[in-house]
């Protein structure tokens, strides 16, 4: 009887195992945005790069992927709650620093988090409203995953004041961009845009 209750234990064991084998452990990330606004209409995209390279920040800008909005693969219907980065892991701290001295440009929103890097179809979107400061206009919800590379899903409005007597404008950006660890990416629309960097979380 002993002997069956140990083979029985050993089996246990043994298949617990082999599921914890199975099981792959997702890389995770620490995840940073800075959302600004688009001070002058009259600023492009490329003169807000022109100012990140003379401050020596150099952007990464890929190619956009086709917006999962607007194609078969469907966004992310589920939410999650991660982890707040500490700002003293920021890496985009500079470059938000060259958007407050900017003319052009105003910084609404600058934080990360830390996430696991799902799988693209297990992506989930963390919503960004109590993560920004109050009274900004900003409301949505960021995603990343991860397949051949990582994709980052941005589905944001922004309610941008209209002059003295003018009704409040609303901007939506919604984009997903293929991105690479470490580099900074820059997304925008015509009134805000967004720079995001991904990083593999060293977990301390």
């Amino acid at each position: 009887m002993k002997q069956l209750i140990l083979i029985a234990l050993l089996s246990v064991a043994t298949l617990t195992a082999s599921a914890q084998q199975t099981t792959p452990v997702l890389q995770s990330y620490d995840v940073e945005l800075v959302i600004f606004r688009t001070l002058n209409p009259n600023a492009s995209p490329e003169e807000w790069r022109m100012e990140a390279a003379a401050a020596g920040q150099r952007l990464a800008i890929p190619d956009d992927e086709p917006s999962p909005f607007a194609s078969a693969e469907p966004a992310p219907t589920t939410t999650a709650t991660f982890p707040a980065l500490a700002p003293a892991k920021f890496k985009l701290t500079a470059i938000a620093d060259t958007l407050k001295r900017s003319r052009n440009y105003q910084p609404l929103a600058h934080f990360g988090w830390t996430q696991p890097g799902f799988p693209r179809g297990d992506a989930k979107y963390l919503p960004i409203n109590a993560m920004v400061p109050a009274g900004t206009g900003l409301v949505g919800q960021v995603a990343l995953s991860r397949g051949r590379y990582l994709h980052l899903t941005l589905d944001l409005v922004y309610d941008a004041p209209g002059a003295a007597g003018e009704a409040t404008q609303r901007f939506v950006l919604r984009q997903s961009r293929r991105m690479r660890s470490n580099e900074r990416h820059y997304m925008d629309s015509p009134r805000f845009g967004v720079i995001a960097i991904v990083t593999p979380s060293s977990g301390v």
